[in-house]
């Protein structure tokens, strides 16, 4: 490995750390609580500067993700409270987006080699699938995420997925969350105040579910015609 690897792989590991070492340390600012009793600052802030603060939340967002941070779904929900539904759902959908990205860069650039070494060459018939239906995989994985979000652009990278492809399969998988999440945070203040658990009974509605299986069945189905086809 080059030098200048090593380098950048520390600094990018330091970084990281310094985040994680701040957030512990100050845990209590991390709270909807924190959240509520600046409400009115916020608020107030975002009406008097309303174009630049959808860019600072989605920049903000799109970081949080980058450097892992726990609870997205409630900041997700956040946005869909502060800017309603649409505005906030678009927010969480870029941002999401480009921290994504940004997660699969880094590891494909520097992690990759690692990624394959220890997880991915123990399951070969993943990779062998993957490069017959990278698409549509990469799709119905953001649509019915069975791992965590940071974990699947972890494998992603080791997969060597395409650059365009992982974007813009990201973008469309994470459309139908971003939205049922802004959609649920318009209802954050009465969550905060009758003290309701964040779980996912919270998405696991009718209205929420329908739509995300519809779209889990399509891809299922792309992929099995798509087999027979080649038979």
């Amino acid at each position: 490995m080059k030098l200048s690897k090593k380098i950048s792989i520390l600094f990018l590991l330091i970084f990281f750390l310094i985040i994680w070492i701040t957030y512990f340390l100050n845990k209590d600012f991390f709270q909807l609580e924190t959240f509520f009793y600046n409400l009115d600052f916020i608020q107030n802030f975002i009406s008097q500067n309303y174009l630049f603060s959808i860019f600072t939340f989605l920049i903000l967002y799109s970081f949080l993700i980058l450097c892992n941070f726990p609870f997205v779904s409630l900041l997700s929900m956040i946005n869909g409270f502060l800017f309603g539904t649409w505005i906030g759902g678009t927010i969480s959908l870029i941002g999401g987006t480009l921290g994504a990205f940004g997660i699969f860069i880094i590891s494909k650039n520097f992690f990759s080699d690692f990624i394959k070494n220890k997880f991915l060459n123990k399951y070969s018939y993943i990779e062998n699938y993957f490069n017959k239906n990278d698409l549509e995989l990469m799709t119905l994985i953001r649509i019915v995420p069975a791992a965590p979000f940071f974990i699947q652009n972890l494998i992603l990278a080791g997969l060597g997925a395409n650059n365009k492809k992982f974007f813009f399969t990201t973008l469309f998988g994470l459309a139908p969350w971003s939205f049922i999440f802004g959609s649920i945070g318009q209802g954050l203040e009465e969550i905060f105040i009758n003290k309701t658990e964040l779980s996912l009974s919270l998405i696991v509605q009718p209205e929420y579910l329908i739509p995300l299986g519809f779209i889990a069945f399509l891809i299922v189905m792309i992929i099995l015609f798509k087999k027979k086809f080649k038979k």
